[in-house]
């Protein structure tokens, strides 16, 4: 049961999750870059629309993960017959989302950027900034 315990401990831990403020400044670094920038380095939105003068470009992600599962089974065999039985626990499939929306003034400069959906996702969807 020790082991058992061990192992379930591990595979909770091991999930590392994203805080939502390393997301806001992954963003945020990207404030003040020109919105052909980040196509080039993020890839065409997937969405686009003016609102009141200021254009948005939008990145939609989506993730499929599969959740760690354990196998337990049991197993015996006796006089030529064998059996067995088990189980998967936990498991399955995970699905995450990302919205991404960049706010740009015509002459390109992004003005202004928000995000919703899962923070690990959304961290996995922006791209670093390189340094200059």
């Amino acid at each position: 049961m020790r082991y058992f315990s061990l192992v379930i401990l591990l595979l909770i831990t091991s999930c590392a999750s994203v805080n939502p403020g390393q997301v806001d400044s992954k963003l945020a670094s990207w404030q003040g870059s020109n919105i052909s920038t980040l196509i080039q380095v993020w890839g065409l939105p997937t969405n686009e629309r003016e609102i009141q003068g200021l254009k948005y470009a939008e990145w939609n992600s989506r993730e499929i993960k599969n959740k760690p599962a354990i196998n337990i089974g049991v197993g015996g065999f006796g006089s030529r017959i064998f059996g067995s039985i088990g189980t998967t626990i936990f498991g399955g499939q995970e699905e995450s989302h990302c919205l991404v929306q960049v706010g740009y003034k015509e002459d390109g400069t992004v003005v202004n950027s928000s995000w919703q959906g899962d923070p690990n996702t959304c961290h996995d969807s922006i791209p670093e900034k390189e340094q200059s």
